[in-house]
């Protein structure tokens, strides 16, 4: 079930994602894509026969909004439908998850519109829908596919035959969305080497997570495990997901991300939370895992009753761009607040809501 009252419409940096309606099951352009064999010819499926059996298929489609809460989008650009995509409630294997699908109009191919619509995708479901996974199934000989479902944050967890697939093809490959874990662990556990070790790599890499490059290790560790410490502060994780997570979830792989939900002891805040130490493997950069891990911290916090949360961030890292687009705005900076050896920064604070509405109306 969805965290709260979770938005229907999305906005990316070029697309309005919007809930499909009857009316696009009707509409001629919405038709053709799903019509025309030139859009299937690295699939395995087929184009649907006709118009009247593209446009059922496509009103069960829009029914998913009313009776589960969420489905596919119709993505406008300027107003004008360039493509369809996003998330939708299935069973795969006898597990309920969420389906990853996006389809393009010819003429809006080869613009990075997928890859927006399928990161825009991933993104909600781990914010809104974080019980379930992500998952696509997708033809090996559909490489373009393949490539805009990892960007979007997705792994391949091995090959997934199903009784319609052509027997003389190889079997499509299985992606699923990483596992999230909140919890705390301790100091001489193999997960407790992984946070430790991913902190330092993102230290290494430039990444302003408290230190600069090259910090020492034991400081590092110090900071940890005041983290770990503290009653009011959450670890929340994201890793990998195993081959071995078909039957069971709880298998995962290699630690991709992680970060610090901080709730304030104070009656008069206790609505609020602060995001400390968000980090993603740098390895991994370009895999849509920043949003994911965003959304994941977010779903949480809203899990335990927070209302608003805050971020800080080191001014000149191009950090408050990210952020914008994951729906905050700022509320505080102090100019030069933050001293380094390689010169003073801003101390920059951003806010949003997790209802998923403007903070300021």
């Amino acid at each position: 079930m969805p965290i709260g009252p979770a938005p229907s419409t999305v906005t990316t940096a070029r697309l309005t994602l919007r809930p499909m309606s009857e009316d696009d099951a009707c509409d001629q352009r919405v038709l053709t894509w799903h019509t025309d064999p030139r859009g299937y010819e690295l699939m395995y499926e087929q184009p649907y026969p006709d118009a009247a059996t593209a446009s059922a298929r496509l009103r069960s489609w829009a029914d998913r909004w009313s009776s589960v809460g969420v489905g596919y989008w119709i993505a406008e650009r300027d107003g004008v439908p360039v493509g369809i995509g996003g998330i939708d409630p299935l069973t795969f294997e006898g597990r309920d998850h969420l389906n990853l699908y996006y389809r393009l109009d010819p003429s809006a191919r080869g613009q990075g519109l997928a890859r927006e619509i399928a990161a825009a995708g991933t993104a909600y479901a781990a914010e809104w829908w974080p019980d379930r996974p992500v998952l696509a199934r997708i033809a090996p000989t559909n490489a373009p596919s393949v490539k805009v479902a990892r960007a979007a944050g997705l792994l391949d967890v091995g090959a997934r035959r199903a009784p319609q697939d052509p027997k003389d093809q190889p079997a499509p490959r299985l992606l699923r969305s990483p596992l999230a874990r909140v919890g705390p662990v301790t100091a001489g556990d193999p997960a407790y080497d992984e946070l430790l070790d991913l902190w330092c790599r993102v230290n290494d890499s430039g990444g302003a997570v408290g230190f600069e490059a090259h910090a020492p290790r034991e400081a590092v560790a110090d900071a940890l495990e005041r983290h770990l410490a503290d009653a009011g502060t959450t670890l929340v994780r994201l890793h990998a997901p195993t081959s071995l997570g078909r039957e069971d979830s709880s298998p995962t792989g290699q630690l991709l991300g992680f970060g610090f939900v901080v709730r304030p002891t104070h009656h008069a805040v206790r609505h609020r939370c602060s995001l400390m130490r968000v980090m993603t493997d740098p390895k991994q950069r370009g895999a849509n895992l920043g949003r994911l891990l965003m959304g994941t911290l977010h779903a949480h916090a809203r899990s335990q009753g927070c209302e608003l949360v805050q971020i800080d961030y080191r001014g000149g890292t191009g950090l408050g761009a990210f952020y914008q687009r994951c729906g905050y705005v700022e509320t505080g900076r102090v100019p030069g607040g933050l001293r380094f050896s390689f010169g003073d920064r801003d101390d920059v604070a951003m806010t949003r809501r997790l209802d998923g509405l403007p903070l300021r109306q």
